[in-house]
């Protein structure tokens, strides 16, 4: 069984994040299943996700589907996170911050403990002798903040009706955007044409990007002679780059195509990456709304 998410765009800087966050709950549910890019029956390009599962189904799967805990977490201090709004400023309140977070990954539950690894790396420091944050999260405001103000009330009914239908967008959700999807305006910062969807979030979006940053974990790269982050569609400090795929892949080897290094050349090779099922490469640089927070715009399709 496999169905179309028509809503899907290549060029969308979600896209791939999203894509990997809806494969996760699905493997993690015990649900096997593919997703690829195909041609529809109108001839259009289209993400189709094959399982054993309808998106009725799917929906419903993803609105029951655990969700990290806040008070799974050994905090520092008092074991509260308080009024804490990110990670990392967080940890660079304690004497030892790395030290600090392993202990707080070690502490907490297979879930939590992913979702730590997932905002932060050990294997990579800066200045401040600090962990470094993920670049998937440059557009998020306040990690702590937004990962722990889940929607509420939202129905299997919903999400599939949003996964087969299109985003349904709701207002007033300061702390949920992302600053993934440029369809919304976030933060302040112009990605979209109507003032009024500011701070708009999608409850379906929200969740698979959440389940998809945790799916996709940074790493330490070595680029010169310093050590630091990098992992899944990383290509620079503000790049990411990500491929359209036609074979069906699972989680597991979609990751592995996001890391293909060609995929993240100056100009990616298409004769090559024929060979991997990968038929084109987008990219998006982030642009800055202040110091803190940057947005994702439309990828622009990239290669030779």
């Amino acid at each position: 069984m496999a169905f179309e998410v028509p809503w899907m765009r290549p060029h969308a800087p979600y896209m791939p994040i999203a894509t990997a966050g809806l494969l996760a709950v699905l493997e993690e549910s015990g649900h096997a299943a593919t997703a690829q890019w195909a041609p529809n029956d109108r001839g259009r390009l289209s993400l189709r996700v094959g399982g054993s599962l309808d998106a009725d189904a799917v929906g419903e799967l993803i609105a029951r589907a655990p969700w990290p805990q806040e008070d799974a977490i050994r905090w520092p201090g008092d074991g509260s996170r308080g009024s804490a709004q990110a990670l990392k400023p967080l940890l660079k309140t304690t004497p030892k911050p790395l030290e600090c977070f392993r202990a707080m990954v070690a502490a907490a539950p297979p879930l939590e403990a992913a979702l730590l690894r997932a905002l932060l790396t050990d294997g990579a420091l800066d200045a401040d002798g600090l962990p470094s944050r993920s670049r998937l999260l440059r557009g998020v405001k306040s990690d702590l903040t937004s990962v722990f103000k889940r929607p509420r009330r939202v129905t299997g009914e919903q999400l599939a009706a949003e996964l087969r239908d299109g985003l349904a967008f709701r207002s007033n959700a300061t702390g949920l955007g992302l600053g993934l999807v440029p369809e919304v305006q976030t933060f302040g910062g112009s990605t979209g044409p109507d003032p009024s969807s500011i701070d708009a979030y999608s409850a379906l979006l929200y969740l698979l990007l959440w389940r998809g940053i945790i799916a996709l974990p940074p790493i330490p790269v070595v680029r010169g002679l310093r050590r630091t982050v990098g992992g899944p569609l990383v290509t620079g400090v503000d790049v990411l780059s990500w491929p359209v795929w036609r074979i069906p892949v699972g989680l597991s080897a979609l990751s592995t195509l996001f890391m293909v290094g060609e995929v993240h050349a100056d100009e990616p090779d298409l004769r090559e990456l024929t060979a991997y099922g990968i038929d084109a490469v987008y990219r998006s640089r982030a642009v800055e709304i202040n110091t803190m927070i940057a947005v994702f715009r439309w990828g622009l399709e990239v290669g030779r």
